[in-house]
């Protein structure tokens, strides 16, 4: 017998949180995150994405899943996975960059929903750490899927609309190129290592406009210090030209993503128990903790030995 199809009044709806809004179903307790789009708004902010992935009989634990989905005269109603401990970019811009393991397990998570995604024939488009979500065992969600490209086998294409966010969007995208879509999620892959790894964004600049420039230019240094194998993954990500691009076709190979050996070095991320095995304690990188205290105590001697002038007014 299948289920009754749901309605709103099947769900208590409580407080705002960053991705909706919190639901308790009526009838299991469970609580959801419920995300309601305005019918009018409908072709700005497609589901149609989450729809594909979750409708397939395999799901994926690093994605957000879909549960329920109904509408009224107004509104169409998606209720999904709660995932209550915000999301990586918080954590980042709270207690600084990740320390190095921390930085490598969730990158391997992104990476391994990415892939999944597109063999699923969906391409995200936006993926930055904002949503990447974390849930209640600090394992990640991918969300957000109003700018995503459905497709049982994603072709060339031209792209005829800005999509993205400029910090983390990939030069094909910029300028509209005759490209394979799923380069921009693999191109975000290194800006958010890049972000993990160091506080900040590869392309950051005072505008989107100036970020965007860089981007096109290709103008970002790894800092000094930087973990060899880290550094090496994020200039073979962060390249203009997408089929030059680590894990893309024709001269590499999802594989050869999973390969890099800043997943394969002897601390090796173990594919197969990525999802079950206990997750790194969140703890920002000590040694630029000691660098940006040191700089604040340089600093505060500087103030100390300021001399100001009296005011004669």
């Amino acid at each position: 017998m299948s289920r009754r199809a749901a309605t709103i009044q099947d769900f208590d709806v409580g407080d705002e949180i960053a991705w909706g809004s919190l639901a308790t179903h009526k009838s299991t307790g469970k609580v959801f995150a419920l995300k309601v789009l305005n019918k009018m708004h409908l072709a700005r902010r497609k589901m149609d994405a989450l729809v594909a992935i979750c409708s397939r009989p395999e799901l994926h634990p690093g994605i957000i899943r879909l549960h329920y989905s109904f509408h009224d005269a107004v509104n169409l109603y998606f209720v999904l996975d709660l995932a209550p401990n915000g999301d990586l970019k918080e954590v980042v811009l709270k207690d600084g960059p990740l320390s190095f393991e921390c930085a490598r397990f969730y990158t391997a998570q992104m990476t391994d929903a990415i892939l999944f995604m597109h063999e699923a024939g969906v391409v995200h488009r936006d993926i930055k750490p904002e949503n990447c979500l974390l849930d209640d065992s600090m394992r990640i969600k991918i969300a957000d899927f109003g700018s995503a490209h459905v497709n049982s086998d994603p072709p060339e294409y031209r792209t005829s609309t800005f999509v993205g966010t400029a910090m983390f969007i990939s030069p094909e995208v910029l300028s509209r190129s005759k490209c394979d879509p799923k380069g921009a999620d693999i191109w975000a892959i290194g800006a958010c290592l890049y972000f993990y790894l160091f506080g900040t964004y590869p392309f950051t600049a005072a505008t989107d406009y100036l970020v965007m420039e860089r981007i096109k230019k290709l103008d970002f240094t790894v800092p000094e210090g930087c973990d060899t194998d880290a550094a090496d993954f994020i200039r073979k990500l962060l390249v203009t030209e997408p089929t030059a691009r680590l894990g893309l076709a024709p001269h590499s190979s999802p594989q050869d993503l999973r390969d890099h050996p800043f997943f394969t070095r002897s601390d090796a991320i173990d594919w197969g128990t990525l999802w079950t095995r206990p997750v790194p304690k969140i703890e920002p990188d000590l040694d630029y903790k000691k660098k940006m205290e040191a700089k604040e105590e340089e600093l505060l001697a500087k103030f100390e030995k300021l001399e100001l002038e009296p005011d004669n007014n």
